[in-house]
């Protein structure tokens, strides 16, 4: 342990109460406190690296779950280390983050020293982890942002506060379960056999009768249905959100909205923490319009500079509300004189910076490409249809689709999204609140019904979705010059397919030259169609997000 973590051996021994001689073999299970030194540069989360020889067969699972007894996840392992494949007789050193904090300005102001990072096992529960340790439960919680009879899960780790140098009561163990003891046998009488053979023979021919009986009715029943299905075929009509919402769930509209509430808790940063990350937001933080990146504890992140607090509070109100891999993640806010919000950094910039850029358009290959739309649709029809209240996104381009460095889309820009409250009569005077902000977004995505009229739908993120298709195949921009992109695809006119012979010569035309014609034209060719259909001037003949699932799905 002392080798593997870099810690001094006898500070080691003299910390968990061990001589050299009972420290060679320790007991299965045996707690040990490791002191290791986190470097946190003013934020509370930080990670401590160590090295670590892997040689043989050995996973990355069983390096994060084994060696290091989940103290890191298997993903985190793989993350920062993806060219391992532990299928080497030649030892192989790998970099392993080890996930740690100091105490920030709260835990100091109540005499709180040091953090503990503890991996829970099976059996821990917070009452026993807080005994272990001498301090109370409601100290834990408070530290890990959990509420009263939380659940905790084996293979994640807590923050365990302590005041002095951390020591663990050894004889405090979890109840063991016993199993079950032996049944009970309980004694019966022999039941003597009915004198009057005449009753038996009456049961037996009622219990064949009954069983006849029922068997005619299921085999009467099923030809009824048969029936009814060859000659009234059903008819399906489309459910509104809140029938959807409401019938054929094994699982209450409630809890599925608390499921999105389970994030991880803001950080609430503080401007110098800010100032600092960003070298006071100077031009070479500056990655976009409001935008910086900065480097706060060994994380990067991206700040925005919101023109407002009613802006910045209706993205947290969004935000807070919804959890989805292709939305980006809000890590924090600052109010001061400016409010901030912090997300999470996408390596890549946004996806018309991509595009734009030579090499990077190049390292766009078809697949990424495909599954960069595939990221952005599932995000979309999670807010169509998977939040309550469902949402309209209304400034959908391909600037707020951010590009993660594994080439992963995320959606963001949200402060003009506009919530539906389908049915809900006391929402209405909320819903009018969110139409005074007119028409929002830019006008290369907008939808004719939207910017004409000021219609919003989800209609309208399909349409501005339709015009990020296209750039992700043609790499041109939405708008060029008094062109605009939507309109590039009328070589698909109706019919036009198989009218016109030039219709694939047009298509590989319109596509990105970076791609060098490394994609299957097929493909290319539904891609194309189903833009087609997703910027369609009627909403009523565009495609609904589910729609879009699943055309890319077979694509992807």
């Amino acid at each position: 342990m002392s080798s593997l973590f870099k810690s001094n051996y006898t500070q080691l021994l003299t910390m968990n109460n061990l001589t050299e001689s009972n420290s060679i073999e320790l007991t299965l299970g045996r707690e040990v406190i490791i002191p290791i030194n986190c470097s946190c540069s003013g934020a509370r989360f930080s990670q401590a690296v160590f090295k670590y020889n892997a040689s043989g067969n050995v996973t990355i699972s069983t390096i994060a779950c084994g060696v290091f007894e989940g103290l890191l996840k298997s993903q985190t392992l793989f993350e920062q280390n993806p060219t391992y494949v532990g299928n080497t007789s030649e030892a192989v050193e790998i970099t392993v983050p080890i996930r740690c904090a100091c105490p920030d300005r709260f835990d100091k102001r109540n005499g709180v020293k040091y953090l503990v990072t503890y991996p829970i096992v099976e059996t821990d529960t917070t009452p026993v982890i807080a005994s272990k340790f001498g301090i109370a439960e409601e100290k834990l919680l408070t530290a890990n942002s959990l509420d009263p009879f939380s659940t905790i899960f084996p293979q994640t780790t807590l923050l365990i506060p302590t005041k002095g140098i951390p020591t663990v009561n050894l004889e405090i163990t979890p109840p063991v379960e016993l199993p079950p003891g032996p049944r009970t046998v309980i004694p019966l009488k022999k039941v003597a056999q009915s004198s009057s053979s005449r009753r038996r023979k009456t049961y037996i021919v009622a219990g064949l009768a009954l069983s006849i009986s029922i068997l005619l009715l299921v085999l009467i029943l099923g030809l009824f249905i048969h029936i009814r299905r060859v000659w009234y075929p059903l008819s399906f009509q489309p459910l509104s959100l809140s029938a959807r919402n409401s019938q054929f769930s094994n699982f209450s509209a409630d809890f599925l909205d608390g499921m999105a509430k389970l994030k991880h808790s803001l950080l609430n940063f503080s401007l110098e923490e800010l100032q600092l990350a960003t070298g006071d937001f100077c031009d070479s933080s500056a990655v976009g319009h409001s935008f910086y990146h900065g480097l706060v504890g060994g994380s990067h992140l991206a700040i925005e500079h919101m023109e407002s607090e009613d802006a910045a509070n209706r993205v947290l109100d969004i935000l807070t509300k919804i959890n989805h891999l292709s939305i980006v993640r809000l890590e924090g806010f600052c109010y001061g004189t400016r409010p901030y919000l912090v997300f999470e950094f996408a390596a890549n910039g946004c996806l018309r910076g991509c595009l734009s850029n030579g090499k990077l358009a190049k390292e766009l290959t078809w697949t990424r490409r495909m599954q960069i739309a595939f990221d952005v649709a599932a995000g979309l029809h999670y807010i169509h249809h998977c939040t309550n209240p469902s949402y309209v996104h209304r400034d959908i381009n391909s600037r707020t689709v951010l590009i993660t460095m594994d080439w992963r889309a995320k959606i963001t820009g949200f402060k003009w999204a506009k919530p539906l409250f389908s049915g809900n009569e006391d929402k209405v005077e909320e819903e009018k609140m969110y139409n005074k902000s007119g028409i929002v977004g830019h006008k290369s995505y907008l939808a004719p019904e939207y910017l004409h009229h000021g219609l919003s739908s989800p209609k309208v993120d399909i349409f501005a979705f339709g015009v990020v298709l296209l750039e992700l195949m043609s790499s041109k921009e939405a708008a060029m010059d008094a062109c605009m992109l939507k309109d590039s695809v009328e070589f698909l006119a109706d019919g036009g397919i198989e009218g016109s012979s030039n219709c694939l010569e047009k298509l590989k035309q319109f596509m990105d030259p970076s791609l060098e014609g490394n994609y299957p034209l097929g493909d290319a060719l539904c891609l194309t169609l189903l833009a087609k259909g997703c910027v369609d001037k009627n909403p009523n003949h565009r495609p609904t997000m589910n729609d879009v699932l699943k055309a890319l799905s077979r694509i992807v």
